[in-house]
């Protein structure tokens, strides 16, 4: 990350409105140690304020550059430094329109082309929405800091919108630069194969996972998938369906349990829109054939594999998907080619398709979610779908997985 483009009133120092005397300057608690901390990771930090008191005739020059100084001064005695500070001294009002008051962008590029920083590297962070609305304009990363002075409808938005929300500079710098494992639920209908080889996949992985488990929900009260979520720890709950009115629906489970990202490991409902909109598209599905050919309502488990094998198919294979509201039909972020064999029937090409679904959508679900954790805010872009040398039966498990970490490992 190139720079932090930071807010100054109400983010570093307290808003006093209209801060004009450097005597009355106050740093906010933890916001030097995040400056410091910031260029202790390489991210210099420059200060973009609006700052209209000037051309209202509140503030003169002089005081503007006082405040400036004493804001300094007061850093560097706790050892934290600002690469540069950049004002606008508008007021549309009196002066006309500018490109430089926020959300305008004219002080950032400014900073940018000064600095040789491209603005999608760089995070942006203050208390209000025109801080950090900008970073959309930029596809950047951005922290929404609740002060005491953030209006509450720029709360509701950033929250609505999935964006990042801190309580301070300092909790906005420690999500950049350590964020929390993504927190994930899983969909399933069934007994929960695939359940269970994300959570052996998670286990082997330790420390290094992405992300937690954290519920695991079913339209079946019966679905073996809960029983292994229970063995996990991992809480589990009924989705509300004609048959179980009195659960809770989708969408509320998911806010009630801060989901990120959604896992739909053989899961057969057609997830509802408002469900998708909780967790701002990031749901992923897992499906036994090759799509969109061998997708659709009525395409799940034996159906799909009959119906590769009717149609003379040299290869089926699981793919991987972003799912939206309708069946299948998300963009594709992975499909594994799995050979079709002389006198295949539909059980045995289905155990061979599972094979690869037990090694890849483990490995999906940890790369997404790496993704996600990274540029939380921003989403995890899906990029293009992932071109992978097919399944080669003769070999056994671990040799496939690794043949898979080393295609997922490549650029792509």
């Amino acid at each position: 990350m190139q720079g932090a483009l930071l807010d100054r009133d109400g983010t570093i120092v307290l808003d006093t409105d209209y801060l004009r005397d450097p005597d009355t300057v106050q740093l906010l608690p933890g916001a030097a140690a995040a400056i410091r901390r910031l260029s202790a990771a390489g991210i210099p930090s420059v200060v973009c304020t609006n700052q209209s008191g000037i051309a209202r005739g509140i503030i003169s020059l002089a005081q503007y550059r006082a405040v400036r100084q004493r804001i300094d001064d007061l850093l560097r005695a706790e050892g934290a430094v600002l690469l540069d500070s950049f004002a606008c001294p508008h007021h549309p009002d009196i002066t006309g329109p500018c490109d430089c008051r926020k959300p305008g962008t004219a002080m950032y590029e400014r900073a940018a082309a000064l600095y040789g920083w491209d603005l999608s590297d760089c995070v942006f962070i203050g208390d209000k929405s025109r801080d950090v609305e900008p970073a959309r304009r930029f596809d950047a990363r951005a922290w929404l800091v609740q002060s005491s002075v953030t209006p509450a409808q720029d709360l509701a938005r950033a929250r609505e919108e999935g964006a990042n929300v801190a309580a301070s500079l300092a909790e906005a710098v420690e999500q950049l630069l350590n964020p929390p494992r993504v927190r994930v639920a899983v969909l399933a209908s069934g007994g929960g194969t695939n359940l269970q080889a994300l959570l052996d996949y998670l286990a082997a992985l330790g420390d290094e996972r992405a992300l937690d488990l954290v519920l695991v929900a079913s339209d079946r009260q019966d679905a073996g998938a809960l029983e292994r979520a229970r063995r996990a720890g991992i809480p589990v709950s009924t989705i509300e369906t004609a048959r179980h009115p009195d659960a809770p629906p989708l969408a509320m489970l998911l806010r009630e349990h801060r989901i990120e990202l959604v896992v739909l490991a053989g899961y057969l409902k057609l997830v509802p829109p408002d469900a998708i909109r909780a967790v701002h598209g990031m749901m992923l599905n897992v499906h036994p054939g090759p799509l969109p050919r061998f997708g659709g309502s009525g395409m799940y488990g034996r159906h799909v594999h009959q119906a590769v094998l009717d149609a003379g198919a040299a290869t089926s294979g699981p793919t991987v998907h972003l799912v939206d509201e309708v069946y299948d039909r998300g963009p594709v972020l992975a499909h594994w080619p799995v050979p079709l064999l002389p006198n295949d029937d539909a059980p045995t090409l289905a155990a061979r398709v599972l094979r690869a679904e037990h090694l890849l959508f483990p490995r999906l679900v940890q790369r997404h979610a790496d993704r996600l954790r990274w540029n939380r805010g921003r989403g995890a872009a899906s990029g293009a779908m992932l071109t992978l040398a097919p399944f080669d039966p003769a070999l056994d498990d671990a040799a496939n997985g690794r043949r898979l970490d080393d295609a997922l490992s490549s650029p792509t």
